[in-house]
């Protein structure tokens, strides 16, 4: 028996949409000086879902290092975070390129501010599927 897609997945995922204004920026080897910028549309302890602008040639199993995740709450983390494409969704009539990233590394201090967000994220949901306003 297949199992659902969902079921496969090892961490809790939460998703944002233009209004949250999560990014990050990343360069595509240690040291380069070339940073790129992408939204982040949506974000585990497993991996992040990134949409860039832009000419660029990503395939699965590059390696990049994000340097940069910020939501519009404040920043989320400015270590070094290498990560491998693990699929690139790219179609000539969109301008946008996207990429399914998995965490390589992923530093303790990072790990816990993405763990808060991800939690604060599944608050705000439930209380606002609930119908139920915090005072």
């Amino acid at each position: 028996m297949q199992k659902d897609f969902a079921e496969r997945r090892r961490y809790i995922r939460v998703y944002f949409d233009d209004t949250e204004e999560m990014e990050c920026e990343f360069s595509d080897s240690a040291g380069a000086t070339k940073m790129v910028q992408a939204s982040v549309l949506d974000l585990s302890l497993g991996g992040v879902h990134l949409s860039v602008t832009g000419d660029f040639n990503f395939a699965i199993g590059d390696r990049i290092l994000l340097t940069r995740l910020r939501h519009r709450t404040g920043l989320v983390s400015e270590e070094e975070i290498p990560v491998e494409i693990r699929w690139v969704f790219a179609q000539a009539e969109f301008s946008r390129l996207y990429l399914g990233c998995q965490f390589l590394e992923l530093p303790e201090e990072s790990r816990g501010n993405i763990a808060n967000l991800i939690s604060v994220k599944l608050l705000e949901s439930s209380t606002a599927r609930s119908g139920f306003t915090p005072k």
